[in-house]
């Protein structure tokens, strides 16, 4: 037999293996491929990368293909049966979520979605299902599961006719140009391979880490029983100081700010009379509660070279201020992967629930449920000086738990958008929330009307409420500006301008100036004469030193000249 017969015949024997490993775990090759496959090539079709999408494809395939041979080592049928199985299952479980947030936020992946699933209770889960699980989506995971028995048992291809023959030569030509395209990818996009996680598992593992990091981070800090604060300067002389922290509470629903819908008729009669400063030009640092909170009440922000828990933070601050401190909270008191808000409490002289976080809570309590709370706290204050904190439940969806029936008073039909029925039934939903909230927030001035008192609302986040595309939420991973565009509203009574003219017109002075809630503590200590060391007045927002000009990073993206702009590309 000549040489090149015998060539021939090996390389005819391989193409041979090559096929019957194709043909003999088709199944199980094409379900491990797209599992990992269609959610980054879904981010990479929004971000418009469709010939990176095309040769992350090629790539994968092959890979898996070699998984595939690879798995030809176990002869014991049993064992390799065991393998195929754990693979799927371990490669199901990312793509699911993953695949639920690529549809609802256009977003892979990452610590904000961990976090959020770590924290999250039955009954938020329940929420969280009834807002965006309907009858399309039920539909969709049905087909879903009839494709995946479709692949396991139906003939590829047969349905077409073709001849195994020539089955076999599309199989080997798709192989190859799977091959050429993983030399391209690698030499031209070599860096998207090498700075990213390219797979489902490697996505969650990695976000996992961050979120599990977060977690003994809150540990650390609450670990933390006292701060030793050295203060540099305490001159601090206001009586109460209320900040109300609100809740996914997106300025731009809010006829204060400009939305067509009079859903804030308290706060528009207080700005009328001068009551109000109201801040034009605010962000939040985040969309997510726990990675605001990070930030919101300590020296940490996107400039920090430390973890926000190795700063100190406002409650020990105001405690060694001679503040009475005080946590009135309408959210959770406790959870099992730790809460930064939580945390915070602790570190307060007083801190007041309105319920305990356990299987059993009612998901419904509405934030009127603080009036009480927050008037035992006066009646129990101290002589001296007072801080609250008063967390709401603001505008969190579902949107339609955040305020009672006599507060419906938008419909569906007041809703002038180009929008689905469902979608305006919806937005209605959570201007009716804002509506509540605008009476909760005004209520609570009203409890310290005649008192020495500066009040200061700042909501964690925004929401996204069907603004710029077919989602409503907040997620961290794909920021649109709805997201982080909050209102900051300050109040004072009348003692407190009599008392304190130069802090009311230094406010009045300040409210169209760019912000960043990131420094809100440099704002708060401003306002009361307290510093430390770490005190920078440019980032004190009524300061004359306040340094207008800084950037305001949300992820690693500049907020005025990319995501304000919708410069920002969906799955980026």
């Amino acid at each position: 037999m000549l040489k090149e017969d015998k060539v021939k015949i090996r390389v005819l024997k391989i193409l041979g293996y090559i096929e019957d490993i194709f043909w003999g775990n088709k199944g199980f090759l094409i379900l491990f491929f797209l599992m990992n496959y269609i959610t980054m090539a879904w981010s990479l079709i929004n971000a418009n990368k469709i010939e990176v999408m095309v040769g992350y494809g090629c790539t994968l395939f092959l890979a898996s293909f070699l998984i595939t041979m690879l798995l030809q080592l176990f002869y014991k049928p049993f064992v390799k049966r065991l393998v195929k199985s754990f693979l799927l299952v371990i490669s199901f479980i990312p793509f699911f979520i993953e695949t639920f947030a690529m549809y609802n936020y256009k977003a892979l992946i990452g610590a904000g979605i961990v976090n959020s699933l770590l924290e999250t209770n039955l009954h938020e889960i329940v929420e969280f299902m009834n807002m965006y699980v309907g009858f399309k989506e039920y539909i969709g995971f049905l087909i879903f599961f009839v494709l995946v028995i479709g692949i396991k048992r139906y003939q590829l291809l047969s349905f077409l006719h073709i001849s195994r023959y020539l089955q076999n030569r599309l199989v080997l030509g798709l192989l190859f140009v799977c091959l050429v395209y993983t030399v391209r990818m690698f030499t031209v996009y070599t860096d998207f391979f090498w700075n990213n996680d390219l797979l489902p598992i490697q996505r969650a593992y990695a976000s996992t880490e961050v979120a599990f990091k977060n977690l003994q981070a809150y540990r650390t800090l609450s670990a933390k029983v006292t701060s030793d604060i050295d203060l540099t300067e305490n001159n601090s002389k206001i009586k109460n100081v209320v900040f109300i922290l609100g809740e996914s509470t997106n300025r731009n629903h809010m006829h204060l700010y400009g939305y067509y819908l009079p859903n804030t008729p308290n706060f528009d009669e207080l700005n009328e009379k001068g009551e109000l400063g109201v801040f034009r030009d605010v962000i939040s640092p985040h969309s997510t509660t726990i990675a605001v909170l990070s930030e919101l009440f300590t020296f940490c922000d996107h400039e920090s070279d430390k973890d926000w828990y190795e700063y100190h933070n406002l409650i020990d601050v105001m405690n060694a201020a001679g503040y009475k401190t005080h946590w009135l909270s309408n959210q959770e008191s406790s959870g099992i992967w730790g809460n930064v808000a939580q945390i915070y409490a602790e570190h307060s002289k007083v801190h007041q629930f309105t319920r305990i976080r356990d299987s059993r809570e009612d998901y419904g309590i509405l934030d009127e449920e603080l009036f009480p709370l927050i008037d035992k706290a006066i009646t129990e204050r101290s002589d001296d000086k007072n801080f609250y904190v008063v967390h709401l439940m603001g505008g969190h969806g579902l949107y339609y738990n955040r305020f009672p029936y006599a507060f419906t008073k938008f419909t569906k039909d007041d809703i002038k958008l180009d929008k689905t029925e469902k979608q305006k039934e919806v937005i209605a939903q959570y201007d009716n929330a804002l509506y509540y909230n605008d009476y909760i927030v005004s209520g609570i001035i009203d409890k310290f009307r005649d008192e020495e008192t500066l009040v200061i609302y700042v909501p964690d986040h925004g929401e996204a409420v069907y603004d710029e595309a077919g989602f409503a939420g907040h997620i961290e991973e794909n920021p649109s500006r709805h997201m982080i565009e909050i209102p900051v509203i300050m109040w004072a009574s009348n003692k407190f301008k009599e008392k304190y003219p130069e802090k009311w017109a230094a406010i009045q002075a300040a409210v169209n100036r760019p912000y960043m809630t990131d420094d809100m503590i440099y704002t708060v200590m401003d306002l009361i004469d307290v510093k430390t060391a770490e005190f920078d007045p440019a980032k004190s927002i009524i300061n004359a030193q306040f340094n207008a000009s800084r950037p305001r990073i949300f992820n690693g993206l500049n907020y005025d000249t990319q995501i304000k702009m919708g410069n920002v590309p969906m799955g980026e």
